[in-house]
């Protein structure tokens, strides 16, 4: 096992150098027990851990005061835990089957949220099956764009992705393998009959109800390496959707409720 940043990010929570939630420090233990070889279930695919390394070198961030540089030396320590946790935990009798199918991040805005969404998914065009499906839902249309126009943005900036990417104006499509990803919003478009390999709910605090999400859940029930990512700012309304989804992550990491499927950085 190699020493990256998810690692030592996680090491720094729990040793204290970096303050952090305590909700946050006992997501960070769990992924220490299993990166260190401590958990008899699940383990880390360090193949596939490289593999995101590498692809992450080879995409540009498009604009701030880190444009041009690469998302591998962009991406700050929460971030490449996510990344690491939902995308390469998996279990140890069948290291092709991930742990995490939902990753719940909430944290307060402007913290890259979003770009580390769009960068999960262009990981995910590249590593997911042969015309695989993705979908952002978000309270309306141009929240749900947002995701798709940050993956557009970096695309196009990436010189190792050129030719790789149809950029159409309902979806992004990988020609390499066909997979894609369409922006819905829950104020217009149909949710259900959708087949998604992996959804992002964004701003799920604003959400009148869960729809949404259980709509895009009851779609994946065929999926084998399903994932749904559950992000959002926090809503001075304790009657969303969002709510839920925080206190169910909060029951599991407290022991209370036995879920090993959800991973959750709640600050």
């Amino acid at each position: 096992m190699t020493v990256d940043k998810a690692y030592k990010y996680a090491f720094d929570v729990v040793d204290g150098k970096i303050n952090a939630p305590k909700y946050v420090k006992k997501q960070c233990r769990i992924y220490l027990d299993i990166a260190d070889g401590k958990d008899e279930k699940y383990c880390i695919n360090e193949k596939k851990k490289r593999q995101i390394e590498e692809l992450t070198k080879l995409l540009i961030v498009p604009r701030g005061l880190c444009a041009n540089k690469t998302v591998y030396e962009v991406l700050g320590g929460f971030q490449w835990l996510f990344i690491f946790a939902v995308l390469t935990v998996v279990y140890r009798n069948d290291p092709e089957k991930r742990r995490y199918e939902t990753g719940i991040l909430e944290i307060c805005r402007k913290n890259g949220k979003t770009f580390l969404i769009a960068v999960v998914f262009i990981i995910l065009f590249f590593t997911e099956p042969k015309f695989s499906k993705f979908f952002s839902v978000a309270p309306d249309r141009d929240l749900s764009k947002e995701i798709k126009t940050q993956i557009k943005e970096i695309i196009a900036t990436s010189p190792a992705l050129e030719g790789k990417f149809k950029v159409r104006q309902s979806d992004i499509l990988c020609v390499l393998n066909e997979n894609d990803f369409m922006p819905l919003a829950f104020s217009v478009s149909r949710l259900d009959g959708r087949l998604p390999n992996a959804f992002v709910a964004d701003e799920v605090g604003a959400l009148p109800t869960n729809y949404p999400i259980e709509a895009m859940r009851s779609g994946q029930l065929m999926i084998n390496n399903k994932l749904g990512c559950i992000i959002s700012t926090k809503y001075p309304t304790i009657d969303n959707p969002f709510e839920d989804e925080i206190e169910t992550a909060k029951q599991v990491l407290d022991g209370i409720v036995e879920n090993d499927s959800i991973f959750a950085l709640l600050y």
